[in-house]
């Protein structure tokens, strides 16, 4: 294949074969000198791609279809190689009307017209680049969406793999991204196993469902606020950290736990206050009524007794009144 585009040019029926290959392949083609960079040969196909005539293009260079930011690339590509067929990979080049488009470049060394040459397929890739483009950006939109916003997120494969994990779900989960990407989830932190995690993800995963659910990590003490979504390969998590709000529940439920038996106390008081302070208070009364009806009786030193009695009851009552409001 070496000696082909040197065949090209001559008239015999092989060469003539080797030109037509040449000339109608499908694929763009063209020669150029290594050195001086003047195209030498060009096929239909080329020539239609970058929409020029053909005695145009023979009288062009090839850095004339390449953008000026990549000329000195291509002459530092085409000293360096040194094997006969090489892959140079993606380049930008422009066509007549001034579009710049994307095109992968396969060179193969050769010696044409009796000067070193490059035979060069240039395979017009412009959708797809610019489809993986979008594609890109896209993705990288979607990432900051994920970066940005406050809950924590993060992406699995079927196999438990983590495939994508936001900056707060970093912060929340005391990792780091390097460290988990590619990961095995359960394997990372096995103690999640423990808790409802893994039958919740499993759930999602198999049944397709999304789910929603709250537990801790008791390895890192954590409360999550758990939302599990199914997706083609996996699943997407996202979460909010939910600690404090539950040391904060548990405090309210511990208070309304002391005003509850406060209330069972305050019930106990009122029904000391409206029986066992009564009764002793009205036999004082009456004593004491009946004291002043007989002041001059010698009994009344009974009634003081009696009046005695009832007061070291009433003062028990205070008493126990006192320690079940303490």
């Amino acid at each position: 294949m070496k000696n082909i585009p040197a065949q090209i040019a001559s008239e015999d029926g092989e060469a003539a074969n080797f030109k037509r290959i040449f000339e109608e392949s499908p694929a763009p083609m063209y020669i150029f000198d290594l050195h001086t960079y003047e195209f030498l040969a060009v096929n239909d196909a080329a020539l239609n791609q970058y929409g020029y005539q053909r005695d145009e293009f023979l009288s062009m260079k090839a850095l004339q279809i390449r953008s000026v930011e990549e000329a000195e690339r291509f002459k530092s590509a085409i000293q360096q190689v040194k094997t006969t067929y090489v892959d140079y990979g993606t380049w930008k080049h422009i066509r007549k009307n001034g579009e710049e488009f994307f095109v992968h470049i396969y060179g193969h060394s050769s010696i044409f017209q009796n000067r070193q040459a490059r035979v060069a397929m240039a395979i017009d890739i412009d959708q797809k680049v610019k489809a993986e483009n979008e594609l890109q950006e896209k993705n990288l939109e979607i990432a900051d969406i994920l970066e940005s916003i406050t809950d924590g997120f993060y992406a699995m494969n079927q196999h438990w793999e983590v495939t994508y994990i936001n900056k707060e779900a970093e912060r929340i989960l005391n990792c780091k991204r390097a460290d988990l990407l590619g990961k095995n989830l359960w394997e990372f932190f096995p103690q999640s196993k423990e808790g409802r995690f893994y039958q919740e993800y499993q759930r999602a995963l198999t049944e397709k469902v999304s789910v929603h659910f709250e537990e801790c990590y008791a390895a890192l003490g954590v409360w999550g606020s758990m939302h599990v979504y199914p997706k083609k390969d996996g699943l997407a998590v996202y979460f909010v950290d939910v600690t404090e709000q539950k040391k904060i529940q548990a405090k309210q439920n511990m208070q309304m736990k002391m005003i509850e038996k406060q209330n069972e106390q305050l019930k106990k008081i009122s029904w000391i206050q409206s029986h066992e302070v009564r009764a002793p208070l009205s036999n004082i009364l009456g004593l004491v009524k009946l004291a002043k009806e007989n002041e001059d009786d010698s009994s009344c030193s009974g009634i003081i007794d009696l009046l005695e009695q009832e007061a070291i009851k009433l003062d028990n009552v205070v008493r126990k009144i006192t320690e079940q409001a303490q």
